[in-house]
């Protein structure tokens, strides 16, 4: 309702597979609105007033990256949390910079010799409760993959709209402890796993944000992480 023209393209675009993405240019924006999922409402015309690139198309790019579905459980397994992993890196992966990722990730020490990025290539994210509305999925899971996958794919920012969902209240403390401690992907992902197993297990009910912050767990759990 926001981009009509959106709704128009889902008839020629075919049904994704799990390590595929639809990215769309120039789509333009004619409603102004407010509310997200059921509350989700339209309020007024809007004009796009974003500029044109060569082709004369508006200088905007949205990411089509179908969500797991009613995951309940899913979504905690390690298939699961792959599959949406790969799904947003896929989403947010810039084709452009290919040769880039490729010797991002056959030179394990290229980290402090990759080529630089002009200013006018500093492109990010914005995004926010990807599966969380009708999709049923769990927002504090979600917004820690989508983080991942977007440092994956060396996007040098996100902004993060949490449309004021209130199990994600804590996103900015958890952000800011996480960046404070100096955890690689690979450290918040292992997290995400020990984390996801123990609720399979029923070892936990608590959200991820609680489990994780050391006020609200054992030291012992993430002592290892913060020295």
């Amino acid at each position: 309702m926001i981009n009509p023209e959106l709704i128009v393209g889902m008839l020629f675009m075919a049904s994704m597979e799990d390590n595929e993405a639809i990215e769309i240019v120039g789509a333009e924006r004619f409603s102004q609105y407010m509310g997200y999922g059921s509350s989700f409402r339209f309020v007024g015309e809007y004009l796009d007033t974003k500029p044109f690139d060569s082709m004369g198309r508006r200088r905007t790019r949205i990411v089509a990256i179908d969500a797991l579905d009613c995951p309940t459980m899913l979504q905690y397994e390690s298939s699961g949390l792959l599959r949406e992993v790969n799904k947003a890196f896929c989403g947010f992966l810039d084709q452009s910079k290919h040769q880039l990722y490729v010797k991002l990730f056959q030179d394990s020490n290229t980290k402090d010799n990759l080529p630089s990025i002009g200013s006018d290539e500093y492109i990010g994210v914005s995004t926010g409760n990807w599966g969380c509305g009708a999709f049923g999925g769990n927002p504090e899971i979600k917004s820690m993959i989508q983080w991942i996958a977007a440092s994956q794919a060396l996007r040098p920012f996100i902004n993060y709209y949490t449309f004021e969902a209130a199990s994600l209240q804590r996103l900015g403390e958890v952000i800011q402890w996480i960046l404070h401690h100096g955890w690689t992907v690979g450290e918040l992902w292992h997290m995400l796993i020990e984390y996801s197993s123990q609720r399979l297990r029923g070892e936990t009910n608590e959200g991820f944000f609680a489990w994780l912050l050391p006020s609200d767990r054992p030291n012992s759990d993430v002592h290892y992480m913060s020295e």
